[in-house]
């Protein structure tokens, strides 16, 4: 038996590949990970494609370039089952999957991707083993199908990880955090225009991305002095960033089908670190941290400060410990079956034999 993990990007943005590798190694499974090396950043072999660009931002012909390589990389070696990771790689996979791999291939979908406009995605996920989602929210623009498993971002295996809760309130100055990269400006400038030059709160925006200059010079054109931008982080310190803050900024609008669909690694880190979050009504996240207790849910920017300050002085400590492990129960029991299910397909019986043909 040998599997191929057909990957789109660089291994450092991919991390829960190695959600896949573990199962594998522990089976003893044979298996090669084909990636592409958008960065430039990994030593070239046989299953590493790189091209002349660098950067995540990638074109219709790079892609079929890439397919090229794969396609070529599949007729030299037999690969049993292929898992493929995300809808562009399955758009151009397709009819290699449903030819020769039906019902020994696995589609892994992190996010949304406009080119479902352009094929039948459905007739794809009915002949894979299983389709692995890392947001349950996925659903509502995927069909309906009974074989998705979901996987979240978090390697959180049991509630005695969860750090005690402490969150400190009765202060002075109260901190909100954005750990990661900006995913959404136009509600950060929102929120950061509501709440500049607070006496009470202070915003920090951990970590470098494309949005973070933009929120520099906007900080400085309007004179904003309670809001800190800090830069890049190592990964090692990460924790540390959670406990410094007493709040976790999960915002985004509901503008878009990834941010109104889509869970964040910050939702289980702030979790683990017990930290309420900080998120705005519309998405599936918000209802997420409703149902659950697990922070704030802002209905508009008009009054934000004294609705915030509100949340403080209520704040329910046993609601919300009751809520974060209730929910990581949830979350563990939907990995531990992800676990499952993937262990079975890696160890099931190739269904038909299969000849390589592009």
């Amino acid at each position: 038996m040998k599997i191929a993990l057909i990957c789109p990007s660089n291994m450092l943005y991919m991390p829960y590949v190695k959600n896949y590798e573990q199962l594998l190694i522990e089976q003893n499974i044979d298996y090669d990970i084909i990636n592409w090396d958008r960065f430039q950043m990994e030593e070239v072999d046989e299953n590493t494609y790189r091209d002349e660009k660098k950067g995540h931002q990638r074109n219709f012909l790079d892609y079929i370039k890439y397919t090229k390589f794969l396609f070529n990389k599949l007729n030299v070696t037999h690969y049993d089952k292929i898992i493929v990771f995300g809808i562009q790689l399955s758009y151009f996979l397709k009819k290699l999957l449903l030819k020769n791999y039906k019902g020994n291939y696995v589609i892994d979908i992190r996010d949304y991707n406009k080119i479902l406009h352009f094929f039948n995605i459905a007739e794809l996920i009915r002949n894979a083993s299983y389709t692995v989602l890392s947001s349950p929210g996925y659903q509502v623009w995927l069909p309906n199908r009974k074989k998705y498993l979901i996987n979240h971002n978090t390697h959180i295996s049991n509630i005695i990880e969860l750090k005690e809760i402490d969150p400190s309130f009765n202060k002075e100055k109260v901190s909100i955090a954005n750990i990661g990269a900006i995913r959404d400006f136009s509600i950060n400038q929102h929120f950061v225009d509501t709440l500049k030059n607070s006496g009470k709160f202070v915003l920090n925006y951990h970590g470098e991305g494309d949005y973070s200059f933009k929120l520099i010079k906007h900080l400085k054109n309007q004179h904003i002095n309670n809001v800190f931008v800090t830069g890049r982080y190592k990964k090692e310190d990460e924790g540390n960033l959670y406990l410094r803050n007493d709040l976790i900024n999960v915002l985004r609008y509901s503008n878009g089908i990834n941010n109104k669909t889509a869970l964040p690694n910050r939702l289980y880190n702030a979790m683990l670190y017990g930290k309420p979050l900080v998120a705005f009504n519309g998405t599936y996240l918000a209802k997420i941290i409703s149902k659950y207790n697990l922070g704030y849910v802002i209905q508009s920017m008009d009054n934000v400060e004294n609705e915030l300050n509100k949340y403080l002085n209520e704040f329910d400590r046993a609601a919300y410990e009751i809520g974060r492990t209730t929910y990581i129960r949830d979350v563990i029991k939907e990995n531990n079956n992800f676990k499952k299910k993937i262990q079975e397909f890696i160890m099931a019986e190739v269904r038909i034999e299969k000849i390589i043909t592009i």
